[in-house]
């Protein structure tokens, strides 16, 4: 079985297309790394553009334990469905690297789109990128092999960083994003870097061959 691509071009040029709609949009602010942006239950009074840098999106159970259920890079949109149906947040965000971030108001966004209406398309168009992202994180977990699955998250948590690509993940983290066991993931990995097709160390991950890697992920 083929795994589809969900990091097509209309992704990347939807992240262009908010980039330039959302530049100057809201209050501007630089973030270090381990901030949290907003808590699960907390009643939600704006939203979140991630211009540059990485997030973790998490829910915290009532004994205390965490899971991670995303990680967003540059041109994501944050927290936006508690914003919009006015709901206490169903999960918490906290930044995993130096992060710039636009935050967005309910009068800030209707005062943008009376301005500029393609603002409210680009969110419904965010929103649906949302829901397709996490189907296709539901079907990879029921019908992918996990090395297609960890391969697949290692691309979309990818940044650029002194011309390597890094992914700021631990094992654990990984494991709870692709849904197998810390265990699975380090004998993953190892494999892979056995391959010469990335480098591991503590919390972070070197891609050195992106096209083997894609090719894994997207290929089964």
């Amino acid at each position: 079985m083929a795994s589809q691509s969900i990091y097509s071009s209309d992704t990347l040029h939807l992240q262009e297309e908010a980039f330039e709609l959302f530049d100057g949009l809201g209050t501007v602010k630089s973030y270090d790394k381990n901030t949290t942006l907003y808590l699960q239950g907390e009643q939600a009074d704006c939203f979140y553009y991630l211009q540059k840098g990485s997030v973790k999106v998490f829910f915290n159970s009532a004994e205390g334990m965490q899971k991670t259920i995303s990680i967003a890079g540059n041109g994501s949109v944050l927290g936006e469905a508690a914003f919009f149906d006015r709901m206490p947040r169903v999960s918490s965000a906290q930044t995993i690297s130096h992060c710039i971030i636009n935050t967005v108001t309910h009068q800030q966004l209707e005062e943008a789109i009376k301005k500029n209406p393609k603002l409210a398309m680009c969110m419904l168009r965010v929103q649906a990128q949302s829901i397709r992202m996490l189907s296709a994180q539901v079907s990879g977990m029921v019908f992918t092999k996990a090395e297609c699955r960890i391969a697949s998250q290692l691309l979309h948590s990818k940044v650029a960083l002194n011309n390597e690509f890094i992914v700021n993940l631990t094992h654990e983290e990984i494991g709870n994003l692709v849904g197998v066991s810390r265990v699975t993931v380090s004998k993953i990995l190892n494999e892979l870097a056995s391959r010469g097709i990335l480098k591991t160390a503590y919390r972070y991950i070197v891609i050195n061959d992106l096209e083997k890697l894609e090719e894994i992920a997207y290929v089964e």
